[in-house]
């Protein structure tokens, strides 16, 4: 029997609409968010109110499609910033920040000038240390500037001795907190939010309808937008000297755009040189071509890249230990590696010429392991 094509787009559009994402006004009963919220774990107090219920509302429904692309990057940069609060002793929820300031886009603008994943701008920058000129704008590079908008952050509850005002402080600065506070007569952000400017006054709110769409993105039927494998498997290193995209190109053969991607602090299309060291991200495959290349051709480029070991090192156990390359994961320390592969701390910092404790997430590390423990260690984590 032949179907009428009306009743045929009827069936479609149903059961397309099964899976379609929250439209307008479906984002579930106040009881349903207030249960979620309620499992959240954000650093703030957790109140239900028509701000936030407005927020979801505009994540999940009108702006579902700029939200699957914004989780579609929480692989490249929520590692590095869970790997720096926890190194900072922080709370994990305040990597939601970087969703209501930068939508996760490690190089964009605003239009005041504030730039970066974290949205700093330029004076603050350089009051926190990062370097922002012509041939670079560290606000960019994703290491540098979480470390520089966390230990802002840190200032900011050490002020107020609350995350609440401390995020607001983040948004308006403290000059338009302190304002409030004496206007309100109270450090509560709840009661003293209507004597903030309208932005500021729904930057909690926000703060809060991120986490939210973070964690339950799944009930409302969105799905993220990944970007490619090349952007999304990478490895950071850290290099010292000067060298152009042009060459990191030809010796890399990654596509001078990819470099820019993943590299957007780099403004003039060169790392300059840098005593105490420029991150440079690479996809998996170019970072091992990387490698080679210092191995083998340019011994006097300088990395932090463990390519110069060898067994000499403990060439007196060479016959017990074996060498392997080991990726820092998220929350990795120096303790915890030595304990998992049967080492010192010293031993590692040896190994790889490190001067300080300091880890970063997939840094590359070369161990020198038990040869029983091989067996059971993979070479790359």
């Amino acid at each position: 029997m032949k179907i009428p094509w009306t009743k045929t787009l009827v069936l479609l559009f149903f059961l397309t609409g099964l899976v379609l994402p929250a439209k307008a006004g479906g984002i579930g009963s106040d009881e349903e968010i207030k249960d979620r919220l309620s499992c959240l774990d954000l650093p703030v107090a957790l109140h239900y109110n028509a701000a936030i219920r407005e927020n979801i509302r505009r994540y999940v429904s009108n702006g579902y499609r700029d939200s699957e692309k914004m989780l579609g990057r929480t692989p490249l940069y929520f590692p590095i910033f869970e790997h720096e609060l926890k190194r900072m002793g922080l709370p994990e929820g305040l990597k939601y920040l970087a969703i209501i300031e930068s939508s996760l886009k490690a190089d964009v603008r605003s239009h005041v000038g504030a730039a970066g994943l974290w949205q700093l701008m330029s004076g603050t920058a350089r009051e926190l240390g990062l370097r922002v000129d012509g041939s670079i704008d560290e606000r960019l590079d994703p290491y540098k500037s979480t470390r520089a908008a966390l230990k802002y952050l840190k200032s900011l509850y050490d002020r107020y001795g609350s995350w609440e005002l401390a995020i607001a402080a983040y948004n308006s600065g403290p000059g338009t907190i302190n304002r409030a506070i004496r206007l309100g007569g109270s450090k509560d952000f709840w009661k003293i939010r209507q004597y903030l400017p309208s932005e500021t006054r729904n930057y909690v709110p926000r703060f809060i309808a991120a986490a939210y769409l973070a964690e339950y993105y799944k009930e409302y039927n969105i799905q993220p937008e990944y970007p490619d494998y090349e952007l999304q498997f990478t490895r950071t290193a850290l290099v010292y000297d000067y060298i152009s995209f042009k060459k990191l190109s030809k010796i890399t053969r990654v596509p001078i755009s990819t470099l820019r991607k993943l590299n957007p602090a780099y403004i003039a299309g060169y790392i300059p040189r840098n005593e105490a060291g420029n991150f440079l991200i690479l996809p998996e495959m170019g970072m091992m071509a990387f490698s080679d290349y210092l191995q083998w051709s340019d011994r006097e480029l300088r990395t932090n890249l463990p390519v110069h070991q060898t067994a000499e090192i403990v060439k007196d156990d060479a016959q017990k230990r074996v060498k392997v390359i080991v990726i820092v994961e998220v929350g990795n320390t120096l303790e915890d590696l030595a304990k998992a592969y049967d080492c010192t701390t010293e031993e590692i910092k040896t190994w790889n010429g490190l001067n300080s404790d300091e880890l970063y997430v997939k840094q590359e590390l070369v161990l020198f392991i038990p040869q029983q423990m091989h067996q059971v260690k993979p070479a790359r984590a």
